[in-house]
């Protein structure tokens, strides 16, 4: 078995070498899929249940395989003088904080905070998205002091993509469910015009009888029957945004520093898509809605999203991670220089 498994390793190892894009693209794949199937696993359904089971298991084999100890500096090895911004904030925090059992007592208060909050306070027991999100990022506090020295990439990256997902999402859902008499006149200017505006005018344009007013669309079915649908903070891309931004701003702390003008470059151009994937997402549905009914509108609208979602985000770290491979790569001239 262990041979297997050695071997296994090594043809892993030739078809993904370290600090390479493709490893870094690995690893992301595969924390990806080791938390989808947590969030999964804790929203049960038997529906979901084989899937989360799955990703579970596919996430933590890639993790497995693409784990190396740190080099210590042998022969014909590069140790990097300077870990990443990333790097360096975590342990200055963990320095800070001094001991383990604060780091994993602040997880172990989070997850149980929100299953209390859920079973006593809220008006729906059942766990939400920003639930298995709070509850994800205090299970990644509890166990990050015992993953970390062995799984220091993946474990930094994890938790601060968890914590900035509850930063940009579950902060500001919370804020706004306690306020909800405050009412954010951008918020609603962004809904109308940005959103509910052109998803009516597309499906118009497409012929599909479409209408809107503030943050309500309307559409004329194919059998003739209207519906109006309301776009929602789901619906108008925080979730989208959230995750995307999460990502981007963890990879580059971790994993790849970029120039300023180039950070800036493609954080606008990824905002700019997760925006029309968004807005893809909404004709999506309506479509599906005009030709297919009430009942085929609420199923796109639970599956279209991360669908579309993973789809170009697949292509956009694709694309990134290839332009950094070639911009780390040495030209010509520079290596006959160098022999």
């Amino acid at each position: 078995m262990a041979n297997v498994w050695s071997r296994l390793v090594e043809s892993f190892d030739r078809a993904f070498p370290l600090e390479t894009p493709r490893r870094k693209l690995l690893q992301i794949l595969a924390i990806v899929l080791l938390f989808e199937g947590m969030s999964v696993i804790v929203l049960f359904s038997k529906a979901g249940l084989v899937a989360g089971v799955v990703s579970l298991i596919l996430g933590a084999l890639l993790i497995a395989l693409a784990y190396k100890p740190k080099p210590q500096g042998e022969p014909g090895v590069f140790v990097p003088k300077l870990d990443p911004p990333g790097m360096r904030l975590v342990d200055a925090v963990l320095k800070r904080i001094g001991n383990d059992y604060v780091i994993m007592f602040a997880g172990a208060a989070i997850v149980s905070l929100v299953i209390v909050w859920n079973r006593l306070f809220s008006a729906r027991s059942e766990l939400g998205d920003l639930d298995t999100l709070a509850i994800m990022f205090g299970a990644m506090l509890l166990i990050f002091p015992i993953i970390v020295e062995k799984y220091k990439v993946e474990a930094v990256f994890s938790l601060m993509f968890l914590g900035l997902v509850v930063l940009f999402l579950v902060v500001p859902q919370v804020f706004m469910s306690l306020n909800s008499g405050a009412g954010s006149s951008i918020g609603n200017w962004y809904v109308e015009y940005m959103l509910a505006a052109p998803f009516a005018g597309i499906l118009d344009l497409i012929g599909i009888p479409s209408t809107y007013s503030g943050n309500m669309v309307t559409i004329q079915f194919q059998d003739g029957t209207v519906q109006s649908l309301g776009i929602s903070a789901y619906c108008a891309g925080l979730y989208s945004f959230s995750i995307f931004l999460a990502a981007f701003c963890s990879f580059v702390l971790v994993f790849e520093r970029l120039k300023t003008k180039m950070l800036v470059i493609v954080l606008a151009l990824g905002l700019a898509i997760a925006f029309l994937g968004n807005l893809f997402r909404m004709v999506v549905i309506g479509i599906v809605g005009y030709y297919r009914g009430l009942d085929a509108l609420l199923w796109a609208h639970e599956n279209a999203g991360w669908i579309i979602f993973l789809s170009w985000s697949a292509v956009f770290w694709y694309l990134l991670l290839g332009y950094i491979s070639k911009r780390a790569e040495p030209s010509p001239s520079t290596s006959s220089q160098s022999e």
